[in-house]
């Protein structure tokens, strides 16, 4: 290469940096657990929480799809670590058997000592003896990544072990004189693996652990309600009940400021009250719609977020997800259809009234509540007391275009 040649090269090569250097980074984040700068603000709940549970506290925690929880949870670990308390995050969305349950949660239990997969796997041995275990490496690298627990079939060896697995956490938490925090997300989901028996074993364990704290969160209140406010059922009032609210407006509205100043965008009030509006201040559907508007602007090279911008994003997000609702629109039918289109024009929150039915021909009550408790079931509306909502805030803006 001559002299002009490389003068040339050097030339492109600082362009093109100076370029990198200087593109932003969408600064909304969603659709995945966030954390650090994208975390927004929840400094009550945080300190509630972290206080709670290092003084032994149980926590049942509630709250609809996609309001944040596990990402509060994931940042209350990382404080609690702070303070020298173990954590173990458990999801239990997966737990489709109890053999499955019982590999989920041996798994993340053995892993909050910090230990390698082969220490793991003598701790498995020293508290329960008879697991076969075996490493199964990374396919890509060949190096160790996980473990497969082998257990007996039939029904009474998989009882006796989750018996004394249920007792793990207090025994490594003495061992390590140190208090030891069990998170389970989306616990409902035990009422698929023969729900019953696993409340009522475990509540006969739980109930004389002195050095451990547990959470239970989900995302679907009637279940979570029968499990721990049946006064019939094992579990009930285990721990302190939190609902976790919406993020407040004047909290949403810092944060949605700062980020867009972070990356040199101007964006006024009026802006990001029109934001706040469409969203409900629903966390994931605030920051989907903000990365959106972000993107407007880049695309229009502007440093202004303009209140044009938002309606553009808007219909953005509507025309992303255009497919996925259609096909929710086209599994439901008959008075199912007809209440979601209600549900998504009306403040009305009195869906079994005269009025509501009449207005929207719903027909009688008992057909309403049966759509209602099917449209709750697939994920569709969110019940609160006895106000049923959309839960997806962009399906009930697409659901409005069709009347």
């Amino acid at each position: 290469m001559n002299c002009y040649a490389k003068r040339r090269y050097a030339k492109k090569y600082k362009i093109y940096l100076f370029i990198s250097l200087n593109m932003s980074v969408n600064p909304f984040v969603f659709g995945s657990i966030v954390s650090g700068k994208s975390f927004t603000d929840r400094k009550n709940e945080l300190r509630e929480f972290v206080s709670d549970l290092a003084s032994g506290t149980n926590l049942i925690i509630f709250s609809p799809r996609r309001y944040g929880k596990t990402s509060l949870m994931m940042k209350v670990i990382e404080d609690l670590k702070k303070k020298d308390i173990m954590c173990a995050y458990i999801d239990l969305f997966p737990a489709s058997s109890k053999e499955r349950f019982i590999e989920i949660f041996t798994n993340s239990i053995a892993k909050v000592k910090g230990q390698k997969i082969q220490e793991i796997v003598n701790t498995i041995k020293e508290y329960i003896p008879g697991f076969k275990v075996v490493i199964r490496p990374d396919t890509g690298t060949g190096m160790e990544s996980s473990l497969e627990i082998e257990l007996a079939k039939n029904k009474r060896d998989i009882d006796e072990t989750l018996n004394k697995l249920y007792d793990l956490p207090e025994r490594i938490a003495k061992k390590k004189k140190k208090r030891l925090v069990v998170v389970f997300d989306e616990f409902q989901e035990i009422k698929n693996i023969d729900g019953d028996e696993i409340e009522r074993s475990f509540r006969t364990k739980i109930q004389h652990h002195k050095s451990v704290s547990y959470v239970f969160m989900g995302s679907q209140r009637h279940l979570l309600d029968e499990i721990f406010n049946d006064k019939t059922r094992p579990l009930y009032r285990i721990g302190k009940p939190v609902n976790l609210d919406k993020i407040p407006a004047n909290e949403f509205f810092v944060f949605i400021k700062d980020k867009f100043s972070d990356t040199s965008l101007a964006i006024s009030k009026d802006v990001i009250d029109e934001i706040l509006l469409i969203s409900e201040c629903h966390p994931y559907y605030t920051q989907q719609l903000c990365h959106e508007i972000w993107n407007v602007c880049q695309t229009m090279q502007s440093k202004d977020v303009k209140k044009e911008f938002v309606k553009i994003a808007k219909e953005q997000v509507m025309k992303n997800q255009n497919y996925a609702y259609t096909s929710m629109w086209e599994s439901v039918k008959g008075k199912q259809r007809a209440l979601l289109l209600a549900l998504s024009v009306s403040d009305d929150d009195q869906i079994y009234s005269s009025n509501f039915r009449t207005k929207f021909s719903l027909g009688p009550a008992s057909t309403v509540e049966k759509a209602a408790r099917a449209l709750a079931e697939k994920g569709f509306v969110e019940r609160e007391g006895g106000k049923y909502t959309i839960s997806d805030i962009f399906f009930k803006e697409w659901l409005k275009s069709l009347r």
